[in-house]
């Protein structure tokens, strides 16, 4: 049986992981989830199956379009979530 991937989370987390450093957040687990979370729930999931499937979506999503879209949904999540934390501190 093979075995399905959202490439788009593979993107999201790519891309989180770039920038994190450079963002004005809460870098606690839980955010950090949360904002993974809320911005996958913003963007178009993109199931594959196959390595080549996986090559050819990211090929495709790595335009600078739908970068500037991650990184907008990404933004969006973090706005959300540092008004409405989940973490106890």
């Amino acid at each position: 049986m093979e075995k399905y991937h959202n490439v788009m989370e593979t993107l999201v987390v790519n891309k989180l992981d770039e920038i994190w450093d450079t963002l004005d957040c809460c870098k606690c687990d839980k955010c950090r989830n949360d904002i993974i979370a809320c911005t996958l729930n913003q963007m178009v999931p993109k199931y594959v199956v196959s390595h080549e499937g996986e090559l050819y979506a990211r090929l495709y999503l790595l335009s600078a379009e739908h970068e500037f879209e991650i990184v907008k949904a990404i933004a969006n999540a973090i706005k959300m979530v540092s008004e409405h934390p989940k973490h106890y501190v």
